[in-house]
């Protein structure tokens, strides 16, 4: 090829990149929109949608993501008493932490806000080890609600409390306001008398100049600049560390240990959270 028809294919292939300029202003045209606009009923829906055709969410599926990851497997042995302790895992997903958690001798009470999924997981799980699954999002804390048609309601009042929890991979995040994120605590520290572990999305401390753009935009439209919306994960909130203590400080719990995802080990920050009375 002779070098000045290369050169030009060199020139078009550069002048592409306004195509990835230009989704990327839609994109975040359209999050800003979405986070301003869409009610929560809506964003609740969208999750359920998403996460509910996403098969890596699904136990039975060969993509099914399974294991626990290494920070988790960490502290879950460092924090957590020792089975057959009683652990309640919220936003569950399709299952990942509570058949681990299973299978090393934990018993386990889990729920996911999405139909599908938590049908799923009751299907999958039914009669095996000690697992007891439920529909129902943070803010339904104490009723749990069956996953399968023949099961029955669960109120948490009822129960003698759990020794430990997890909130989901990431679930923290999706929770839309401050108040939400303090009512889930409050209601963990309420029924969980021993360590609760979360994960969130990392709090964008020095944005860039779009990223101040986008929290111009977001101001205007009364949303808090940590907020995102996305199509494949919804939305999310990047929490501040700070934000957390204060959140945990006003649930009546402490703060034993955070990784705010700045070492290798670690694919997501994530927190370990305890009663005050006991930390």
């Amino acid at each position: 090829m002779p070098t000045w028809l290369a050169e030009c294919f060199a020139r078009l292939i550069l002048a592409s990149k306004v195509i990835d300029k230009s989704y990327y202003a839609i994109d975040r045209a359209r999050s800003a929109l979405i986070l301003g606009f869409a009610s929560e009923t809506v964003a609740n829906c969208f999750n359920d949608l998403s996460y509910g055709r996403d098969l890596s969410y699904h136990p039975e599926s060969p993509t099914f993501r399974r294991g626990l990851f290494a920070w988790e497997e960490s502290t879950i042995a460092t924090y957590f008493p020792p089975p057959p302790a009683r652990v309640l895992i919220g936003g569950a997903g399709g299952g990942r932490e509570v058949i681990v958690l299973a299978e090393k001798g934990y018993e386990v009470t889990a729920f996911d806000p999405c139909v599908s999924l938590a049908a799923a997981m009751s299907c999958y799980f039914a009669g095996r080890l000690n697992i007891k699954i439920y529909r129902a999002r943070y803010e339904d804390m104490p009723h749990l609600f069956p996953a399968c048609p023949d099961a029955s309601l669960m109120t948490l009042e009822e129960g003698s409390g759990f020794d430990a929890a997890v909130l989901g991979w990431g679930s923290y995040s999706h929770l839309r306001t401050e108040a939400q994120r303090i009512r889930t605590l409050s209601s963990f520290r309420r029924y969980v008398h021993g360590p609760i572990l979360i994960s969130f999305s990392k709090s964008l401390d020095t944005p860039s100049h779009t990223g101040q753009s986008r929290s111009t935009v977001k101001k205007w439209l009364k949303r808090d600049s940590n907020d995102f919306f996305s199509v494949y994960s919804g939305f999310t909130h990047a929490v501040r560390a700070a934000e957390l203590e204060a959140a945990a400080r006003q649930s009546g719990l402490k703060i034993v240990h955070l990784n705010e995802g700045r070492t290798a080990d670690a694919l997501s920050p994530h927190a370990v959270l305890v009663p005050v009375d006991i930390a």
